[in-house]
């Protein structure tokens, strides 16, 4: 490639970055952290739909959507899901990805320290990771100039969050259903992961609460809704969201 070549991609690049500096977001918003501290071993394959509780925010005025799967073995619970705005999803699931189609994986591990089976009390204590990734997360940019790398990796943070908390649950039996209410705090600990040269990598951290129902029905089919609350980049953001699994076992 010749040097005048590797100089207009670079231009072409750094004007791509510089545009997507208004959209770069520090994770999906909108999906509350689903916690549910009651569950019995099983496999589950879920979806969920976050929605903004407030419009006019700067960190997130849009519909997320998510999908995973959930794996429970005793007290040990385990789940991975990869989510993105609505808009993201309909450019992607219509064949078209580009640099600015970004998504969010995420995995989350539980253990249950206290109750479950007979007794209707639950707590547990969780931990895990989330990760933004777009186009640019997989560019090989070690062929162009420092100032231009920078200004793609100001524009596109990669950023990791990885949350960690507490949970406790009530099943309550009622006589048709048996809701599991759940109210979960736990502290977001943030850190962008590609750093412009010669900065150092932040780790900021905000405190975040939930409350939630999960209802089992037939032990087949499960329905859930949560409400999110709290800081977020040092912004309140406040999310509730409604999804649905099937699977063998996870609840009870």
């Amino acid at each position: 490639m010749s040097r005048m070549h590797r100089a207009g991609m670079a231009v072409v690049i750094g004007v791509l970055a510089t545009g997507a500096a208004a959209t770069a977001q520090a994770q999906i918003q909108g999906m509350p952290l689903f916690t549910n501290p009651r569950y019995a071993t099983g496999v589950r394959v879920l979806a969920d739909l976050g929605l903004p509780t407030s419009k006019g925010t700067t960190l997130g005025d849009y519909n997320v959507v998510q999908g995973g799967v959930s794996l429970a073995l005793g007290p040990v619970g385990l789940g991975a899901n990869v989510g993105m705005t609505r808009n993201d999803f309909s450019t992607a699931t219509g064949g078209v990805v580009g640099t600015q189609t970004k998504a969010t994986a995420s995995a989350l591990a539980m253990l249950r320290v206290y109750g479950g089976g007979r007794s209707p009390w639950s707590l547990a204590l969780f931990g895990g990771a989330s990760l933004d990734v777009n186009g640019f997360s997989f560019a090989n940019l070690s062929s162009l100039p420092t100032a231009v790398q920078d200004s793609i990796k100001s524009a596109n943070p990669r950023r990791l969050t990885i949350p960690a908390g507490a949970s406790l649950g009530l099943k309550l039996p009622l006589v048709i259903i048996t809701p599991n209410i759940w109210a979960s705090g736990r502290m977001n600990f943030v850190k962008v992961a590609n750093c412009p040269a010669g900065t150092m990598c932040q780790t900021k951290s905000d405190f975040r609460w939930a409350v939630g129902v999960d209802v089992p029905i037939l032990k087949i089919l499960s329905v859930r809704a949560a409400y999110d609350a709290g800081k977020l980049a040092g912004q309140t953001v406040n999310y509730f969201g409604v999804g649905a699994s099937i699977g063998i076992g996870g609840v009870r």
